[in-house]
């Protein structure tokens, strides 16, 4: 017996939504007797809620974007109508070719879920999310380093890479630390400086002496510039909120892809863009990245890092400021 149309999209939804709760109870393609008459769900899940049973239902629409369009309002209104028949308590469309704008209005407004599911290399997956993403651009400028104990007025003539921490150099751990401040801290626009308290005196190697310090310290001016550019979106299995515009990731082993980056292509801004912060404001398998380029670290990948980590007291390692 053929398939009705639409069906192979149905069963993509239904597999990526299993894949969210693997102890659901996922159908597709079922029917029921509603107050006026039989109705039909594209995919159903049920399950349990601090004990209470749950329905959700996904209408599917796998429209051929070249030829259909997006999903308009009228099929939020018609699911608006629908839930209620069928008493689900939450109702969601996937949607294979997006959605205009007065359907993600009214889908807000009406607390209906936007989404398209994401399979990376699945041939029922048509439709290809692009979203503008912003990026920064950050310069270093001249690294200062400054250091504190018994032993600091021995370094009044110090080379590069010539302080050691068990056959390692300081500089290259100053370094990455300062690229790990700025990148957490989009909003540094001034210069600072970053001091690392030991836990006690330590002993470092100075050109085959040993020297005790009791701290060391980094100041930096950075520069920073903001850029958008529009890139493409996939996961391996997830899925799109059209409404809070984020990915999100099933459970298990997976693949968040970001397709297009380009940290020379960027379109540069006159100002940094009004965006949360990273990692806030996150629900479960949300992702979110930023990303940045450092420019002024010196060391290369063969530089060996130095464990100071293991001697610096745990409050001066926090990179938010």
């Amino acid at each position: 017996m053929r398939k009705p149309a639409g069906s192979a999209y149905q069963d993509l939804v239904a597999f990526v939504a299993k894949a969210f709760d693997p102890g659901a109870d996922v159908k597709t393609g079922e029917w029921v007797e509603g107050p006026d008459g039989r109705l039909d769900m594209d995919v159903s899940i049920r399950g349990n809620v601090d004990g209470k049973p749950v329905l959700v239902v996904i209408e599917c629409k796998d429209f051929d974007l070249s030829k259909t369009g997006k999903v308009g309002r009228p099929f939020i209104d018609a699911l608006d109508s629908k839930r209620h028949d069928l008493g689900a308590d939450a109702v969601f469309i996937s949607s294979n070719s997006g959605f205009t704008e007065d359907a993600l209005n009214k889908a807000r407004r009406k607390g209906i879920g936007a989404i398209s599911v994401l399979s990376s290399g699945d041939q029922r997956v048509k439709i290809i999310l692009e979203k503008e993403i912003y990026f920064r651009k950050v310069k270093l400028g001249p690294l200062t380093f400054t250091y504190n104990g018994p032993g600091a007025s021995s370094l009044k003539a110090i080379g590069v890479y010539e302080l050691k921490y068990r056959g390692a150099p300081v500089d290259a751990w100053l370094q990455i630390r300062a690229s790990a401040i700025v990148a957490a801290n989009p909003d540094i626009s001034q210069k600072f400086t970053a001091t690392f308290n030991f836990k006690k005196p330590t002993e470092f190697d100075f050109k085959g002496q040993n020297i005790l310090l009791q701290s060391i310290a980094i100041s930096l001016s950075p520069e920073t510039y903001w850029y958008a550019q529009k890139v493409q979106l996939d996961a391996s299995v997830g899925m799109y909120d059209y409404l809070r515009g984020r990915v999100r990731l099933a459970g298990g082993e997976n693949k968040y892809l970001i397709n297009g980056v380009n940290f020379d292509t960027g379109t540069q801004l006159d100002a940094a863009p009004k965006i949360e912060t990273v990692g806030e404001n996150l629900l479960s398998g949300e992702i979110d990245i930023g990303l940045v380029m450092v420019e002024g670290v010196t060391m290369d990948r063969e530089t060996p890092m130095p464990l100071l980590e293991e001697v610096i007291i745990p409050e001066d390692l926090n990179i938010k400021m």
